[in-house]
């Protein structure tokens, strides 16, 4: 049988097309991997599964690495409208919003996907050219044509999830240029805190020349994780030769904290956590307080060097960053340029988002432009 839309992977992506398509009368094949759908989703946010943020157009874009390519898809796609409709309560926390239930498998049962054939546990081989147009998919069960190919197969992290990095390997036979990968949301190895492992800070600072981020730290046995860590992870990963620092006490600068050290040496005993003050302590605070000496103190409480820091291997980033090289997708449709019938999208794409809902977002957007994409190319209406 050939089918009108062959979509590979039904992740977050992969699930919100097959959602957009679903009463289109269109013949959809849908090839998952897993013995399920939605792997990863389920696990996003701890189970809890923040859809997405309430952020304006600019504050997304700014959010998202190559944010610019989806500034008319937010302008375009209202994605609260659309789990509204599909009756998915949503509660917000801050700039997130969750399932009012808090629980992942409720947005991944949200979708409506019953009139496409869904074959799970097989996984695609290769893509099938016949006079250098794209037919269809070999899959390690069988062959499949297709009018349209849409690849939503993730990244290469967290491949227990089905993003196993293999679809990068197959369109880089066929000519797609895919962008240098790297980690993204991601924890840090890093040795001078381990004897604290399990000790969490809030409102920790830690920054390079190029980026910033405030936020919880969590000392671990391998080094640095929490929220503040995992935002800073793809920096750490993208920019090997920067130095990187934390600052535990941003509230004052480094000249403020030093006066108020110089009149009370105790100053910052309650304002950190004892175990870590005491480290600090023991470790930095000289035993003859003279001016000079105290400000080293100060230097390592505001400027605190990360030597030879870096991320957890790629497998045990949450997210993929890079991906199909944008420069050859269309922004208006998320197809290849140059191969016909080829459609992307979610993290197989070299765009992800900061922790805060961005990276579905991600999939939410460019799913609902590849269906309506399709369904223009069939004469249907969007």
């Amino acid at each position: 049988m050939k089918y009108d839309v062959i979509i590979i992977g039904l992740g977050s992506a992969g699930l919100m097309v097959a959602d957009r398509l679903n009463d289109s009368g269109l013949r959809v094949l849908v090839l998952e991997q897993n013995k399920r759908a939605g792997v990863k989703l389920l696990l996003t946010g701890n189970g809890r599964c923040n859809v997405m943020s309430s952020d304006n157009a600019e504050d997304f874009v700014a959010a998202v690495h190559n944010g610019r390519f989806l500034r008319s898809a937010y302008h375009k796609y209202n994605v609260k409208k659309f789990f509204d409709k599909h009756n998915l309560k949503l509660k917000q926390e801050n700039r997130r919003l969750y399932p009012a239930s808090e629980k992942a498998r409720d947005v991944v049962n949200t979708f409506k996907i019953d009139h496409a054939k869904i074959n799970y546990n097989e996984k695609v081989e290769d893509l099938i050219f016949e006079d250098e147009k794209l037919v269809g998919v070999r899959t390690n069960i069988d062959t499949y044509y297709g009018k349209s190919v849409v690849i939503c197969a993730g990244g290469k992290t967290y491949p227990q999830s089905g993003s196993d990095g293999s679809l990068h390997r197959i369109l880089k036979k066929h000519g797609v240029k895919i962008t240098k990968i790297y980690p993204s949301e991601v924890a840090l190895i890093f040795d001078d805190f381990k004897e604290l492992s399990g000790v969490a800070l809030q409102n920790v600072k830690m920054f390079h020349k190029k980026n910033e981020r405030v936020g919880d730290l969590l000392f671990t046995h391998k080094g640095l994780s929490g929220p503040l860590s995992i935002a800073m992870g793809e920096f750490v990963a993208r920019f090997p030769e920067d130095k990187f620092y934390l600052d535990f006490y941003p509230e004052l600068n480094e000249e403020a904290l030093f006066e108020k050290l110089w009149q009370d040496n105790k100053f910052l005993s309650g304002k950190l956590p004892k175990s870590f003050y005491n480290f600090m302590i023991d470790k930095y605070f000289p035993e003859n307080v003279s001016k000079k000496e105290l400000r080293k103190f100060v230097s390592k409480i505001k400027r605190y060097e990360l030597v030879n820091i870096k991320t957890m291997p790629l497998e045990y980033a949450f997210t993929t960053a890079g991906g199909v090289d944008l420069k050859g997708v269309s922004p208006k449709t998320c197809s290849h340029k140059k191969i016909d019938n080829l459609y992307f999208a979610g993290e197989i794409l070299d765009l992800h988002g900061e922790i805060g809902g961005y990276n579905l977002m991600i999939a939410w957007f460019t799913g609902m432009i590849v269906a309506d994409a399709i369904k223009e190319k069939f004469g249907l209406e969007v």
